[in-house]
């Protein structure tokens, strides 16, 4: 057995900027690298070697193919993102749709008179006050009337 040669594509697959795309990425690669490992198994009864798999190395580690995985991941997570933030939003909305009754009546419940006893009350000091306040006027209204025809 030969000693196992390293690539180092992880690194060049995985930058800080985005670290999440570099995992996406690495495991787009690694699946390639298995599709192409099973093509070569089925051409051929021997095992795999390090060298059969130079090639595709060579070929993943330009900086087009590099470009090609980030993009892909970042495709993948966009999508992702895209289809999780649609979710939420229609999980929202139907949570409002359905509950929509029990969420104006907790937002009506605080200015709601705590009694019925208070509300009627409220009714008859607000109809008093009316009252009151018209007799004002129409007294207001004949004096100001005599007033003038004196």
């Amino acid at each position: 057995n030969m000693p196992r040669k390293y690539r180092f594509i992880y690194t060049k697959l995985e930058r800080n900027d985005a670290y999440l795309v570099g995992h996406i990425a690495y495991a787009i690669y690694k699946s390639e690298k298995i599709k192409y490992i099973e093509q070569l198994k089925a051409g051929s009864t021997d095992d795999v070697e390090e060298d059969d798999l130079k090639p595709f190395h060579d070929i993943c580690s330009s900086v087009d193919n590099i470009a090609k995985y980030r993009f892909m991941a970042s495709h993948i997570l966009r999508s992702f993102l895209d289809n999780t933030l649609t979710e939420s939003i229609q999980n929202m909305e139907r949570e409002c749709i359905e509950n929509h009754s029990q969420i104006l009546s907790d937002i009506i419940e605080p200015l709601k008179p705590k009694r019925k006893w208070i509300l009627f009350w409220h009714g008859v000091i607000q109809s008093v006050a009316g009252a009151f306040i018209f007799a004002l006027l129409v007294a207001a209204f004949i004096f100001i009337k005599n007033y003038q025809g004196a």
